[in-house]
């Protein structure tokens, strides 16, 4: 019977990455760049594939979602970045993701608004995250927010409505500065 099971895992883990393989292939047809070794898992969503870069060695995790609502807006991933299940970023006005950067599962990333009519044509706020920065599960970073500091982390549950600077952990709703970091040995 453990044989059975193990042949069995064996075989679906063969078809999760045939799979992945497949979705990653189709994506590479229809964004603008992606670098080498990069991933899409199986479920990714893209708006406007044209107006998407991927560095390399970026996972793309299943039910991850990139959209904008209109051709303008723009999204630029560094390398080594992870995206991971069920995250939605918005690049209406812009976003720009820097290296090593992990954007954990069920986050969101907004960037414009409709003020306060909903049926208002989009007002696109460009968003800078820096290198080395970590977003906690279920974060929210709303569409006021530019900057996001390189080595910063934003804890899980955040709703960040101000920039955060560099080397900081910021938490709670809304963000609150909690903590200094130091600096990473090649920032000195």
């Amino acid at each position: 019977m453990k044989i059975l099971f193990k042949l069995i895992n064996l075989f679906l883990s063969v078809i999760r990455r045939i799979r992945n393989i497949t979705c990653t292939s189709y994506w590479r047809l229809f964004v603008n760049a992606i670098g080498k070794n990069s991933k899409f898992y199986y479920g990714s969503r893209f708006n406007y594939p044209e107006r998407i870069s991927v560095g390399e060695n970026c996972l793309i995790e299943f039910g991850a979602t990139f959209s904008s609502e209109t051709n303008q807006g723009y999204l630029i991933l560094g390398n080594f970045v992870k995206v991971n299940r069920d995250v939605f970023l918005d690049f209406t006005g812009g976003l720009e993701v820097g290296n090593h950067v992990v954007i954990s599962k069920e986050s969101y990333i907004i960037t414009h608004s409709h003020g306060y009519d909903p049926l208002s044509k989009p007002e696109g706020r460009k968003l800078v995250i820096g290198d080395n920065v970590w977003i906690g599960a279920k974060a929210i970073i709303c569409e006021n927010v530019s900057y996001v500091g390189k080595n910063s982390i934003i804890a899980a549950g955040s709703v960040v409505t101000k920039n955060v600077e560099d080397n900081t952990i910021v938490g709670g709703n809304p963000a609150k500065f909690i903590k200094n970091l130091s600096p990473k040995v090649d920032e000195e």
